[in-house]
């Protein structure tokens, strides 16, 4: 029941897909994701229920894309205080913000803290 709390509130484990984000993550890494960076959201909502600061610059972050698939970009500028734009490491093979426009904050899941 611990393991199940912690993987919904606190941390999560997101195996990487794509090369989008070569050479920093290769596709096929486990990633260690804070749900909590970013503030307190329940599992499959849409939104935070509070939150308390929002990406910064340089950050990567995985978020809902607006496709609705879980995506994993590094945060590359803050635009007004509810969007950031979301760029791919490998800008050559990357679906990001260049294609489909800023991210909302709202749609952050969290910061990713590890990647083995």
């Amino acid at each position: 029941m611990t393991a199940l709390v912690l993987k919904l509130f606190l941390l999560d484990f997101i195996i990487a897909e794509g090369n989008s984000m070569e050479p920093s993550i290769k596709s096929g890494s486990v990633l260690v994701v804070n749900r909590l960076q970013y503030g307190l959201r329940f599992p499959g909502q849409k939104g935070y229920l509070i939150r308390w600061s929002a990406p910064r610059p340089g950050d990567v972050v995985v978020f809902y894309s607006p496709s609705g698939n879980v995506a994993v970009k590094r945060c590359g500028a803050l635009i007004g205080k509810g969007e950031f734009m979301a760029n791919g490491d490998n800008s050559l093979r990357s679906y990001d913000s260049r294609s489909y426009g800023p991210v909302s904050v709202e749609n952050t899941i969290g910061k990713v803290m590890g990647v083995r």
